[in-house]
């Protein structure tokens, strides 16, 4: 028999963002015989449902109502009992972010299912993702017939849009909201920084670098590139070296630029999530078993304050120490 397979989509300001898409593409790798079915939860999303539909050519379950305007953990998951339970689906997919890692433990107990978490790779029934802070690949498989899983983006390519005929769109009107929490308001960061969306090479620093003075090394090599800015990792921003806004990683910015360039950056799966999907990605680290290595296309084994001036230097054009870039967003 065929696999089931659900996607629990979200919906954010108004737009689906990517890697909803992702999960289309992991879903075919899943179940390549059957078009999964997409479960998107809202207040008015008749519109967004039907543009999903012809995008990606699969079903779509619209579950409105207004108690699900702003994400609520318990809200949303009963909401989705409700709808999956009947159906008793073989795979449900999720994003591994914050909603998708706040959603699946509840989700797989309600379900009576396996959950996976931070899937990166999938073999048949056989799912691959980190251990250890990004050290060793674990292989797991479910043995119920049923799972949760979370696929960490980046992983697969979103969907191209698809050409055959356009999905069907159910609408479930769902009233009524948790009785032990409610959601009152979401804000976001005040530290989004849209130079890292917008930039096509970004250089990250991790707490390798060693100290906040090493910084301004990175600054002088990225303005070697134009369209740049610095990242950082969580643990940076922590000690106070760059501020909240250069955060890529789970619970900072997504990023996929052209060119990555990840200095003192041990690899760690939180960092690694947000920055996977760059197209070429960099490592210098004084660590050969450092994890970012087995992510990354080219590999340093080297001090960055050894490499990074060599390198500056063969460029030919040694920017002094304070010099900035005219673009929007430099630190």
């Amino acid at each position: 028999m065929e696999k089931d397979t659900y996607i629990i989509a979200e919906y954010i300001k108004g737009s689906i963002p990517g890697e909803t898409l992702e999960m289309v593409t992991f879903a075919g790798e899943l179940s390549p015989k059957k078009r999964p079915t997409i479960v998107l939860l809202g207040r008015d999303i008749a519109g967004p449902a039907q543009g999903l539909a012809e995008k990606t050519g699969c079903d779509i379950i619209a579950v409105m109502g207004e108690n699900l305007e702003l994400y609520n953990a318990d809200t949303y998951r009963r909401a989705l009992l409700d709808i999956l339970l009947p159906l008793a689906p073989t795979w449900v997919c999720l994003p591994h972010t914050a909603m998708g890692y706040d959603l699946a433990p509840g989700l797989s107990v309600g379900l009576k299912a396996a959950c996976i978490t931070g899937v990166e790779a999938i073999q048949g029934r056989t799912f691959t993702r980190s251990a250890y802070a990004g050290k060793f690949l674990v292989d797991i498989s479910p043995t119920s017939t049923s799972a949760v899983l979370t696929v960490l983006p980046g992983s697969f390519r979103p969907c191209r849009d698809f050409r055959g005929p356009v999905g069907r769109v159910t609408t479930v009107e769902r009233s009524g909201s948790s009785p032990r929490s409610w959601t009152l308001e979401i804000k976001e960061s005040p530290h989004r920084d849209s130079a890292l969306k917008d930039a096509e090479v970004i250089v990250s620093a991790g707490r390798g670098i060693g100290k906040k003075e090493n910084v301004d090394l990175l600054k002088r090599l990225a303005t070697l590139f134009p369209r740049s800015a610095v990242g950082a990792s969580r643990s940076v921003c922590d000690l106070g070296w760059l501020d909240y806004r250069h955060q890529i990683g789970t619970t900072g910015q997504t990023v996929s630029p052209k060119l990555y360039i990840a200095c003192g950056i041990s690899g760690a799966i939180q960092h690694v999530s947000g920055m996977k999907g760059s197209q070429t990605i960099v490592a210098i680290n004084t660590d050969p078993s450092a994890s970012i290595f087995r992510v990354a296309h080219y590999c340093v084994v080297e001090d960055l304050a050894t490499f990074i001036p060599l390198l500056i230097e063969e460029s030919g054009d040694l920017p002094p120490a304070g010099h900035r870039p005219p673009q929007p967003g430099w630190p």
